[in-house]
């Protein structure tokens, strides 16, 4: 059974204050939420400092970080690479559709940013979507996919994650269907191990959160501005642990 996971991508919000505020929030309210992984993913300036509030003892309660680069070292000023994630996190999201449009980021680029994090020992969070529905929007995203993975070996499916966001739901105020993203979920699934878990992600929150996880595509949730609201992402996550523990 592939484990149920609700990751936080924070993107570039909090000042240090309300970070730690946060996360303790979050820590306190999961903590005794059991049957879901989750994933907090603050810009990677506080990722220090919130490690040092997220306990090792909760083990459904990891940490992540929002980018990485391809290269383990050198001139790249105000970049990050996996290594350094490593000493403090265990995750990464790759191919964000804000990567991808705001700083002009490539299936080729991701690629190359997910063979390093897995020889680094991350875990790859891997966002793949199309721009507007279509008939051909289904094979776009599955192409999308293959290419982010160019030069993975099959036996590291297992050690990744998939992200499907709609690019039209992200900082949306409505999802895509959940059953659109169920048939594109069923279609990546036949590029990716049974193991790999597949989330959606784009405008999730606690009131649209139950018509998602009841699909059993749907192996649980990337939560973006709503991560923001430590009561309302504490009760999504208590709503995928319930619910996928009864299916």
């Amino acid at each position: 059974m592939r484990r149920p996971l609700v990751v936080a991508n924070w993107k570039m919000n909090t000042n240090l204050s309300d970070a730690i505020v946060l996360a303790t929030a979050i820590r306190d309210g999961v903590e005794n939420i059991s049957g879901v992984e989750v994933v907090i993913c603050p810009p990677a300036i506080w990722l220090v400092e919130v490690s040092q509030i997220i306990h090792k003892e909760i083990g459904h309660l990891g940490l992540g970080a929002q980018n990485i680069h391809y290269m383990p070292d050198g001139s790249y000023t105000g970049e990050i690479s996996a290594g350094m994630v490593r000493d403090v996190a265990k995750y990464v999201i790759l191919g964000h559709s804000e990567r991808r449009k705001n700083f002009a980021e490539t299936n080729d680029i991701i690629a190359r940013k997910t063979a390093v994090a897995l020889d680094t020992g991350l875990i790859p969070i891997i966002c793949v979507g199309e721009e507007k529905k279509s008939q051909n929007s289904v094979s776009e995203v599955v192409t999308q996919l293959k290419e982010s993975l160019f030069g993975i070996n099959k036996n590291e499916l297992d050690q990744i994650i998939v992200a499907y966001e709609p690019v039209r739901a992200v900082g949306a105020e409505e999802p895509a269907t959940p059953e659109h993203s169920a048939r594109v979920i069923d279609q990546l699934r036949e590029v990716l191990s049974i193991q790999t878990p597949i989330l959606y992600g784009g405008a999730i929150n606690a009131g649209n959160i139950y018509s998602f996880v009841q699909r059993p595509e749907i192996d649980g949730v990337l939560v973006g501005r709503d991560s923001l609201n430590a009561p309302g992402f504490i009760k999504i996550c208590r709503i995928v642990s319930e619910y996928k523990r009864m299916v």
